[in-house]
């Protein structure tokens, strides 16, 4: 089957989304680390229960430390963003939106003291708790069937079993902000539910 012009139209835009916001990661964290040594992370990243920290929930999914920590949430954001792309792009836009707004608050009102939340961990494990959630309460075939890959490709990601560095759940091998991941994942179920009720309605 041949793809339709306005096919191709859609995938290109889907692609521009996923690529343009990848490239503003990538972008900012050259300059945070490549000229000005983490400042970026210092000054905009979240900290629990501070004023300026509120900042932080608009700024730090584009901040990230150091090493693997950019390179493997790109890949997740890339593969699971275009999944939740591929169920309407102002979906896209409203379901990234409200993770950010849920994973960010949550933290900033229940994060670790004098902690400094950087990384679009949240996000990533907020699309899992959507695409896992939509799938199976809107009666969408498509949802379903994403829902399906995307759990079993990162099952074991979602609890940081064994096999997993991360995960929502605190353990002996999770190294990274599990709350953080709790509150995306936890904020993604719940515009899951919220738009398969409005769907359905």
């Amino acid at each position: 089957m041949s793809l339709s012009y306005t096919d191709l139209i859609e995938i290109r835009a889907q692609a521009r989304v996923l690529l343009g916001l990848t490239a503003i990661a990538w972008l900012i964290h050259w300059i945070n680390w490549g000229l000005l040594g983490g400042w970026l992370n210092r000054a905009f990243g979240l900290r629990p229960r501070t004023f300026w920290g509120l900042v932080g929930i608009a700024c730090s999914p584009f901040l990230h430390v150091k090493g693997s920590h950019l390179p493997g949430n790109t890949r997740v954001f890339l593969l699971l963003g275009w999944f939740v792309l591929l169920l309407g792009m102002h979906l896209f836009y409203i379901v990234t939106i409200a993770i950010a707004l849920f994973s960010g608050i949550g933290v900033w009102l229940f994060g670790k003291s004098r902690g400094l939340y950087v990384g679009a961990s949240g996000i990533t494990y907020g699309y899992r708790g959507f695409l896992l959630i939509y799938g199976i309460t809107a009666g969408d075939a498509i949802a379903f069937i994403l829902a399906i890959v995307s759990g079993f490709l990162y099952r074991d990601r979602i609890l940081g079993s064994q096999y997993a560095s991360s995960g929502i759940l605190p353990g002996h091998r999770v190294r990274m902000a599990w709350d953080g991941h709790l509150f995306g994942f936890g904020g993604g179920i719940l515009v899951g539910l919220l738009l398969s009720d409005m769907r359905l309605s």
